[in-house]
């Protein structure tokens, strides 16, 4: 009866929620639904590496309470779990765990199943101590040293326990603010011939300088949550995960290289609503933003360790192993990291697209208003697994004349077409105007056109790149989309998660935006009185793949006279409105989208 209550309060809970927190809503309705399928655990165990990965067990501990009886310990089942445990992260290439060992006066307390690994000599893997004072200690002043000891003994002596530059590795946490405990600690060590010990300390301060810490050996660099810069958006505050973290000064360097370690950050029931800070959401996180950053710090941590030194950490290994909603994305994605594997392989996808090879029923529509780029995007579609037709519009009859010649010459696809459309409407009119006649040939289409910003910083350029390539830009990334579309009948409509130089100036609804959306919407469905609400997202750049189920209204003769006259507008048009309103479209006909980042 209890279990029923519980479960009838965490249902309310959730309405209440999805009520009243319309983005939040949106997130975990339009975002989360492609990830909660099919993300089941791989095993990794034939690929091998030099990276030594070791995860943090956050242990399911009340770290408030020191009665060790009264602990929410993970492992139930005691050596069957662990070995269990020990097994799965292995499998994914873990090398080892890191336990918290907390302490006070005359008390200290761990998870239970660092004991039990330390009692079975069988369970095959390496682990070392954190060690943190209790919350109830004010400082470390008072601690005995030798009752801290006598309990570290039996760990450090113990023949997997983990040795950096043969000293037992014991973790501090803000190790500069226990100079005296930790100088005690290794004269106690000393004394008891039981060696040096490594002390690595954690910091989020990228310009802190080891030489000028001396009370410990390396620093243990976290990615921190406060370098992340909320973006306002409407009412609402969105923290755009990892965008600094990827892109602005990730790996500063400190000082000495090689003594410094990096910490790779999962997250775990994504999206995360933190009650203390009401309008923050993470909302950019996601597995393959994850499998890049693991990149990164691999990629730094071999350019600075020597083979046998090259270590890195992963907070926290709970997080990492499972999630609600991902399913075992997270450490799938960093295990392709950790092996170098492409961030999409195979998984029999020929399969799953096996019958498009037998059938046109691919279209690919691009508007090409700048030639110089023709070889790029007839390159990109040449990517295409499966028979394809390719629709052009272009805005002259000289240029017509330029992109049929290396159509004819170098394209793969099974007929083309070339419209000339005048320089009114963009990419977007043409768009509707070529397709409109034929949308209901295909099955699937894909739109890209030849942004080109004519400035300094060559944003147009590196955007359209970005787009392109998680698009087009190898076979098993179009295999995977269109494997996505087969597999799901209800996924109506892909396109990249937006790069992020534009994330501030451009996912955002003006109010122009708003009125031109309604206009579309009355157009397109005159006896639906309300547009569907809780879409605060939109195709940024206006490339991606859809079913042409999903979208096939909008082929539609009243709102191609829509379209206004070309004066350089940056926002607020009709055009505008349609980069906008294509997901509002989406739901409406019973589909949902997916956002993709394969490549940086």
């Amino acid at each position: 009866m209890i279990t029923i209550k519980f479960k009838i309060i965490l249902i309310l809970a959730k309405l209440y929620v999805l009520i009243n927190g319309d983005l939040l809503s949106y997130l975990i309705k339009e975002i989360v639904s492609d990830y909660i399928r099919k993300n089941k655990d791989l095993d990794f165990s034939q690929y091998s590496t030099t990276i030594k990965p070791i995860a943090i067990y956050n242990s399911k501990v009340n770290f408030r309470n020191e009665d060790k009886n009264k602990f929410e310990l993970f492992f139930n089942n005691k050596n069957k779990k662990i070995n269990q445990e020990i097994n799965f992260a292995k499998s994914h290439g873990i090398y080892g765990f890191g336990f918290y060992y907390f302490f006070s006066q005359n008390k200290s307390f761990s998870d239970e199943s660092i004991d039990i690994i330390l009692q079975n000599k069988n369970l095959n893997i390496k682990f070392f101590l954190i060690i943190e004072k209790s919350e109830t200690e004010i400082n470390y002043i008072n601690i005995n040293i030798s009752y801290i000891y006598m309990n570290l003994r039996k760990y450090i002596i113990d023949y997997r326990y983990i040795k950096f530059n043969n000293k037992s590795l014991i973790g501090i946490i803000q190790a500069d603010t226990n100079e005296k405990f930790i100088s005690q600690l290794r004269e106690k060590f000393r004394k008891e011939q039981l060696g040096e010990i490594y002390i690595l300390s954690n910091t989020y301060d990228y310009s802190y300088k080891l030489d000028n810490r001396s009370i410990f050996d390396g620093l243990l660099y976290f990615p921190s949550y406060e370098t992340l810069k909320p973006i306002r958006l409407g009412k609402k505050n969105i923290t755009y995960f990892y965008k600094n973290l990827l892109y602005n000064n990730l790996l500063k360097p400190p000082i000495n290289n090689n003594n410094s370690y990096r910490m790779s950050l999962p997250m775990s029931e994504f999206p995360v609503y933190y009650k203390n800070l009401k309008n923050y959401i993470f909302q950019d996180y996601s597995p393959e933003k994850f499998y890049f950053f693991n990149k990164i710090i691999i990629d730094w941590t071999k350019n600075n360790h020597n083979p046998f030194n090259q270590y890195i950490f992963i907070d926290s290994f709970n997080n990492l192993k499972y999630d609600a909603n991902l399913g075992f994305a997270n450490i799938n994605f960093f295990s392709k990291a950790l092996y170098q594997l492409p961030i999409i392989t195979d998984m029999n996808n020929n399969f799953n697209i096996q019958y498009l090879k037998s059938n046109i029923l691919v279209l690919i529509q691009a508007h090409i208003y700048y030639t110089d780029l023709i070889e790029e995007v007839i390159g990109k579609t040449n990517n295409i697994p499966v028979p394809f037709d390719l629709y052009i519009t272009t805005n002259s009859q000289n240029k017509k004349d330029i992109i049929e010649n290396y159509v004819k010459n170098i394209s793969k696809a099974n007929k083309y077409e070339i419209l000339i459309t005048g320089n009114k409407g963009r990419d977007v009119i043409p768009f509707l105007i070529q397709l409109k006649n034929v949308i209901h040939k295909y099955k699937y289409l894909c739109h890209i056109h030849t942004k080109k910003h004519n400035n300094r910083t060559n944003l147009g350029q590196y955007w359209r790149q970005y787009m392109y390539e998680n698009l087009l830009g190898k076979r098993n990334i179009i295999k995977q989309i269109l494997s996505d579309f087969e597999s799901n009948s209800k996924l109506g409509f892909i396109f990249p998660e937006h790069f992020y130089r534009i994330i501030k100036n451009t996912i955002r609804f003006s109010k122009t935006d708003l009125i031109n959306i309604d206009k579309i919407f009355n157009i397109l469905f005159p006896k639906i009185k309300n547009r569907p609400d809780n879409i605060n997202n939109f195709p940024a750049g206006n490339m991606f793949w859809a079913k042409t189920s999903a979208i096939y209204q909008i082929f539609n003769e009243d709102i191609i006279k829509l379209c206004p006259e070309e004066l350089g507008q940056m926002d607020g048009t009709i055009l505008h409105a349609i980069e906008r309103f294509w997901l509002f479209l989406v739901k409406i006909n019973g589909f949902y989208y997916k956002t993709i980042f394969y490549s940086m």
